[in-house]
């Protein structure tokens, strides 16, 4: 059943239809949503990863050399539906349902060197690839909301409020907290630092909607809008998911030295065991915790008297998602879920413009998962039936593309 409201889910968007009627109470929206962003994988290295092709040591020293010390590579996949009844006082319940997809990291330069190199080419160095992160996410979230207006004279109130539940399919997490590997020259030791934990559900279940946890998250946003100008606080999915109690937590934490082996006669080799390979893992089966990315945003808008720039956005969003809760709900909680989120604070700016039969929206930000600007570029039509876009339309003339995205938005109203 699950399997078969993914598939309608996923071709609702490509097959809807739009009409209007006078009471225009009933509506029903489809988005379908990816994006992947990284600071310096181009999709030369990324198509030869992923469909086959030869891997030159000038594509590996691009990626290695480009950009600052940390590498940074987020992707997300979201198809929902929704369905809105509106009153004649223009408040609205709602409920949606979607299915994401999410993976996160962070990594360090050092990490790509030991990967496409190996350690030769480093001797008497330290390779350093401590605060490395890898971490992805599936589940589906059940969303049931409430909007109501206040109108006080020339100001008018919107208050929205949701409480979803969450059905969660799959976590993986790797935290490599500290790792270091020294060499010495010509290879003669290797001195290795690590300190690892690990997070992960249910290995013998792997299916796309295995059900191995459950949470909520919830929404709020205030919009104060006067005749000309407004404000909004919102945030979105703030929340966590409970993962049962056949999920893996494992951690190590070691350090070694390698001396190699001295052989004097080939005809009598010594007993040889490499322990840099013995890297052991203390594995539990128990319950564990993760959040899911909370959206929070800060906006301003004005209504400009121009003939083409209709309206003007100023956004700043922030995320916030700590990789576990240790020692309690508490100000360090706070604080490490946004810098642990791996996002930094975006500003966003945007404009529409009138295009006689649609309306078009260009705009930039900086910020994000990535330090790069982006370029923002959507169409829609006027009575808000459709509306396609990309937070990347600087990417499509380049070549070589480190970030792409694009969405698709359909409603039919009865």
């Amino acid at each position: 059943m699950k399997r078969k409201i993914f598939y309608i889910l996923f071709s609702l968007p490509f097959i809807s239809f739009a009409q209007e009627t006078d009471t225009n109470h009933h509506n029903i929206t489809m988005n379908n949503y990816f994006t992947i962003e990284s600071d310096d994988l181009n999709t030369s290295f990324l198509n030869s990863m992923l469909f086959g092709g030869f891997i030159t040591d000038e594509m590996k020293d691009n990626w290695i050399n480009n950009g600052d010390d940390n590498n940074r590579l987020n992707a997300e996949l979201t198809n929902s539906i929704e369905y809105k009844y509106s009153t004649d006082k223009l408040n609205s319940y709602y409920f949606q349902l979607s299915d994401v997809n999410l993976i996160n990291s962070s990594f360090k330069d050092d990490l790509l060197k030991l990967v496409f190199h190996g350690n030769y080419d480093y001797q008497e160095e330290t390779l350093d690839f401590s605060n490395t992160v890898v971490r992805s996410d599936r589940y589906q979230q059940y969303k049931f909301g409430y909007s109501y207006n206040i109108q006080k004279q020339d100001k008018l109130w919107k208050i929205n409020t949701a409480l979803s539940y969450l059905n969660g399919n799959h976590h993986a997490q790797i935290n490599i907290k500290e790792a270091t590997l020294y060499t010495s020259g010509m290879g003669t030791s290797l001195d290795l630092n690590y300190d690892i934990n690990a997070m992960m559900t249910d290995t013998s279940n792997i299916s796309v909607f295995a059900g191995n946890g459950n949470g909520v998250a919830m929404d709020f946003s205030i919009c104060l809008d006067k005749v000309k100008e407004g404000y909004a606080l919102a945030i979105r999915d703030l929340g966590y998911i409970n993962w049962n109690k056949n999920s893996i937590v494992a951690n190590t934490d070691s350090s070694f030295t390698f001396m190699g082996v001295e052989i004097e006669d080939f005809n009598n080799l010594p007993e040889f065991n490499d322990s840099i390979m013995d890297i052991s893992f203390n594995n539990n089966k128990t319950k564990f915790r993760s959040f899911i990315p909370a959206r929070i945003t800060l906006s301003y808008n004005r209504i400009l008297d121009h003939k083409y720039f209709k309206t003007l956005l100023v956004t700043s969003h922030s995320r916030w998602q700590p990789y576990e809760l240790k020692g309690g709900i508490n100000w360090d909680l706070f604080n490490r879920g946004f810098s642990e989120s791996g996002y930094n604070t975006n500003l966003d700016v945007r404009t529409n413009i009138d295009l006689t039969y649609l309306y078009s929206t260009v705009g930039f930000s900086v910020g994000g998962f990535t330090d790069q600007t982006k370029t923002y570029f959507s169409l829609s039509d006027k009575k808000g039936i459709f509306s396609i876009g990309t937070y990347h339309l600087n990417e499509l003339f380049k070549e070589d593309k480190t970030s792409m995205s694009g969405y698709i938005k359909l409603s039919t109203r009865f």
